[in-house]
């Protein structure tokens, strides 16, 4: 962290764990983002593991209102902007200090997702 800011890879590390939630709201446990292979690549190549899920926020969510889980996945949208990183585009490669931070972002947002779950 920079500044009192959160680094980029965390917050890659954040909005893995916010589209993972929204996937899996959206197709259950079977969900492509729940793998562990899925975590480590992402945390080595977040462009190119996170762009593709960015774009179908839009099914994700629709699809989990279908399923009733509307409210949940309502509210990952609404988080999502606050978790992208400050630069233009999502980091390329991260080295392995950045794939730590990245995975301590993981891990934070989680607990925000399980606490968020747990007092509904």
């Amino acid at each position: 962290m920079s500044n009192g800011q959160p680094s980029d890879a965390y917050r890659c590390g954040q909005l893995y764990a916010a589209l993972a939630a929204l996937e899996k709201l959206s197709k259950g446990d079977r969900h492509s983002l729940g793998r562990l292979g899925a975590r480590v690549e992402a945390a080595q190549q977040p462009r190119d593991r996170l762009t593709g899920h960015l774009k179908a926020v839009g099914e994700y969510v629709v699809d989990a209102r279908k399923q009733g889980r509307g409210p949940a996945a309502t509210a990952i949208l609404r988080s999502l902007p606050d978790l992208l990183p400050d630069g233009r585009e999502l980091p390329h490669k991260l080295n392995t200090a950045q794939q730590e931070e990245f995975c301590d972002g993981r891990h934070a947002q989680e607990k925000v997702f399980e606490h968020a779950e747990a007092s509904r």
